[in-house]
């Protein structure tokens, strides 16, 4: 929670829909961190250091060791083409691998904060250690959610890690690069030697002859509207 005030964000399901926080896509679930590594804010961080399975803690975390002060060099006006569509204020934006809040729009010209929405803020972590991780497998599973956001199938033989990823995913620059960062990071602390990233293509599902039908009356019966409102309005037309 931000200033020991409103919850800003969660991992728990039930406390998201209670705060208006829930988004539908977004996965309510544990995470797994390498305490030390700066997956999460340096306060956090240093505090999950040693800490058992099972532990339940709270910690108060100034602005330096969470999402830092506040900078008014942050605060940019961008000119509105840049934009693929024009945007709102409070909306968030993105804009060369930065993200920010809109404060404005006047005329042609955006004022954008890239500032984090808590700068400047002391931020409370409460939170549970359900386990440690001791599986190769669970840790490579673990590292690829976080970073991705997604399950991925895994198999591990003789230290080579293969990950099986749509190739949709391909296209996405993002993954490309968190796949080597990602690939680093398992080879250090999954204790592997190797990481292939196997490029899936699936065969899509047969479209039932009961869709295809289903489809075509209701084309049929759109086309057939579309007809007797047309003739509807040519009869309106008609001087008496």
């Amino acid at each position: 929670s931000a200033d020991l005030g409103d919850i800003s964000d969660t991992t728990n399901a039930d406390v998201a829909k209670e705060n208006d926080l829930f988004a539908e896509g977004v996965s309510y679930a544990p995470i797994v961190v390498i305490a030390g590594e700066n997956m999460v804010v340096t306060g956090l961080d240093e505090d999950l250091m040693g800490k058992a399975s099972g532990y339940e803690g709270q910690v108060k975390i100034q602005p330096k060791d969470a999402f830092g002060e506040r900078k008014p060099e942050l605060v940019e006006v961008v000119p509105t083409r840049r934009f693929e569509k024009r945007p709102t204020p409070g909306t968030r934006v993105s804009l060369d691998n930065r993200t920010g809040t809109v404060e404005s729009v006047v005329g042609g010209r955006v004022r954008v904060d890239f500032n984090s929405p808590y700068a400047g803020k002391t931020i409370s972590y409460q939170y549970t250690i359900e386990k440690i991780v001791d599986k190769t497998v669970e840790k490579v599973k673990g590292l690829l959610k976080y970073y991705l956001n997604k399950d991925f199938n895994v198999s591990i033989a003789k230290k080579r890690v293969k990950v099986d990823m749509p190739y949709e995913m391909g296209f996405n620059p993002q993954v490309q690069y968190y796949k080597k960062l990602l690939a680093e990071k398992i080879m250090l602390f999954a204790d592997t030697e190797e990481v292939d990233y196997i490029e899936v293509h699936k065969r899509p599902e047969p479209v039932s002859e009961e869709a295809v039908e289903g489809a075509s009356e209701e084309a049929s019966e759109k086309k057939a509207d579309q007809q007797s409102e047309g003739q509807g309005k040519k009869e309106e037309t008609v001087p008496a």
